[in-house]
């Protein structure tokens, strides 16, 4: 029976979900934040991430402060009904599995990774995309905290990621309807507007807030 567990519990979590959970369960909003808690430097927290590696022991350290279960930290799909008691999972979409999901919609089969958030969140989906931040003269890669809506909830003058034939999740503004609803004039962080087909997008989620990755 145990080691039925253990194989069951194979699936271990990339260096990068990790770190987002951690960032989740410990309440804090960006790598710098988290650098902190492990009295590392930013760019250590980069390095893991773009290594795929952990230091295992300042981990352990932390989570044993913070009594947070390792099993739960590293097992995407290991039960803990302690945590399910107050958090929610909320699937996440990172930039590599955009292909993945367009073909999960056609499908209808989608099978998409998940995240532990608290059941008070606002937000039903997690997505990764590169848009540009305050202050920054490059995009930046961020984690998007939207909630999918239908197109009849559309409201001008608010963000919103729209899931776009082709061209995958786009943040944009939206500025304008046309009257028969055909098209949107939409801007995409500081460029002049342009226009999208309704028929063109798949999906649409409401921006509610951000985490740079």
């Amino acid at each position: 029976m145990k080691n039925k567990v253990l194989q069951e519990n194979q699936n271990i979590s990339s260096s990068i979900e990790v770190l987002t959970k951690l960032k989740v369960l410990l309440g804090v909003k960006s790598s710098k934040q988290l650098a902190h808690i492990f009295e590392l430097k930013p760019n250590t927290i980069s390095s893991w991430k773009k290594r795929n590696t952990l230091c295992y022991a300042k981990i352990i350290d932390v989570c044993k402060q913070h009594q947070i279960d390792l099993n739960e930290l590293f097992y995407s799909n290991y039960p803990n009904k302690a945590i399910e008691k107050y958090y929610i999972n909320v699937p996440i979409i990172y930039i590599d599995d955009y292909l993945e999901y367009y073909l999960s919609i056609k499908t209808k089969q989608q099978k998409l990774k998940q995240i532990y958030l608290p059941k008070s969140s606002n937000f039903d989906i997690i997505i990764q995309l590169y848009t540009l931040v305050k202050e920054k003269e490059q995009p930046q890669l961020i984690y998007a905290f939207c909630k999918k809506i239908d197109h009849s909830l559309l409201v001008e003058q608010e963000k919103y990621v729209f899931f776009v034939q082709n061209k995958g999740f786009q943040y944009f503004k939206l500025i304008e309807i046309s009257k028969d609803k055909s098209k949107f004039k939409v801007r995409k962080d500081e460029q002049e507007c342009i226009e999208v087909l309704a028929q063109d997008v798949i999906e649409i989620f409401k921006w509610k807030d951000s985490l740079l990755c």
